[in-house]
């Protein structure tokens, strides 16, 4: 699974409570889990938007 960066933020990031945009370049340790997980193929963006709704 290969998402770019800005994907992978609003993919993951945009759906966080504590999200807030910036323009510091953090990853938080959900963030670089879940990027790795995805990367993996261990879960599909599909299941991440299951589990963390809009």
């Amino acid at each position: 699974m290969a998402l770019d960066k800005e994907s992978l933020i609003d993919l993951i990031c945009r759906r966080c409570e504590f999200y807030k945009e910036s323009d510091k370049d953090l990853e938080c340790g959900a963030f670089k889990i879940l990027k790795g997980l995805l990367e993996k193929g261990k879960v599909t963006p599909e299941e991440i938007e299951d589990v963390l709704p809009r």
